[in-house]
């Protein structure tokens, strides 16, 4: 598919009706040979895929990017419109690569089905052949190159997940899975940390979940700050601090990465001790105002009046007297039924 665009059909046809015996000349790139760059792209994807990655999808990684780098740089040979150089043909290749290599990897570790992958792939690569040869053929810096790149390629995998999903090819939970896989990110955040010597004995997770933490703890005072890293062993704290102290920090990580990382710090973080009258409440406005009011009732039905009263109170918006542990312990009670009537 990426090699059909770039085509000039109508200088070939030209050619053979000139001099219908005489072959056409097979154009070149001087310095540039599309088949033995693409064999090394395609080995040096096989050196870095994750782990996590079965046998038959680290084949099907290493093909792809093979065939898709071998398309790509056929087709710029073939180019006459844009005659570019093997410099340039071989970072178009390589974006080619890179993003092939990425979005194979979140299509596998975002559960898509081996039969879906390609076709979306194709859209991908298209999309970075497309940019990648305007922008460099125009001479724009190779920083604004990489994030043009980047936000049409994220806009064009949304859009073909989103296809997949309306065709009823893949569920909701698959999409939102896939969308949440970032193998970009991934690699560059292991590489960064390994530049700076970071968590050696941590995993890729933990890591990031500290990173996130000190973005956070950057602003709180200095004794917040060191009663918070006491609470970690050693190993973690030395990393957390050495984030801490890392300027511009909030410049290396993904906004996304680290928002899903401070949710699931929350959802493990213990219940605070000092229970106010104000989070109480809080608590027990989100429960009811989430739930049917039927529901609630006939949960507090045989309960006493005062409990009534502190249960209803988000809805008749009269204050309740009532200990706040006490509260802690109603609002306990009421999602456990909530729950189990759910289930």
């Amino acid at each position: 598919m990426v090699s059909q665009q770039p085509q000039n059909p109508n200088m070939q046809n030209n050619a053979q009706a000139q001099n219908p015996k005489q072959p056409q000349a097979q154009r070149t790139i001087e310095g540039f040979d599309p088949r033995a760059f693409a064999k090394n792209l395609a080995m040096e994807a096989s050196q870095v895929i994750p782990n996590n990655i079965n046998e038959n999808d680290k084949k099907f990684i290493v093909e792809i990017v093979h065939k898709f780098c071998l398309l790509c740089g056929d087709a710029l040979v073939k180019d006459a419109k844009y005659n570019l150089n093997a410099q340039q043909a071989s970072i178009i290749t390589q974006f080619i690569g890179e993003w092939t290599f990425h979005k194979s990897v979140d299509l596998i570790n975002g559960g898509i089905p081996p039969e879906l992958r390609e076709g979306v792939l194709q859209k991908v690569a298209f999309t970075v052949f497309e940019i990648a040869k305007q922008a460099i053929s125009r001479n724009l810096p190779q920083e604004q190159i990489i994030s043009v790149i980047e936000i049409q390629v994220k806009n064009c995998f949304k859009q073909a997940m989103d296809e997949l999903k309306a065709k009823g090819r893949i569920n909701e939970e698959t999409l939102n899975n896939t969308m949440h896989q970032s193998s970009i990110d991934d690699m560059s955040q292991q590489e960064f940390d390994q530049e700076q010597g970071l968590g050696d004995d941590l995993s890729d997770a933990k890591i990031l979940k500290l990173a996130s933490l000190a973005l956070l703890m950057k602003k709180l005072p200095q004794e917040k700050t060191e009663s918070i890293v006491s609470k970690f062993n050693q190993s973690e704290a030395q990393v957390l601090l050495q984030y801490i102290k890392m300027p511009n920090l909030e410049q290396k990580i993904d906004k996304s990465i680290t928002i899903r990382c401070l949710e699931e710090i929350k959802e493990v973080l213990p219940e605070p001790k000092n229970i106010s009258k104000d989070r109480i409440y809080a608590k027990l406005f989100k429960i009811v105002k989430s739930s049917e009011k039927n529901k609630i009732s006939n949960i507090i039905d045989k309960e006493r009046p005062q409990i009534k009263n502190f249960v209803l109170s988000p809805y008749t918006k009269e204050p309740a007297k009532i200990p706040s542990r006490v509260g802690n312990v109603i609002c306990k009670y009421l999602e456990e039924k909530l729950s189990s009537d759910d289930n």
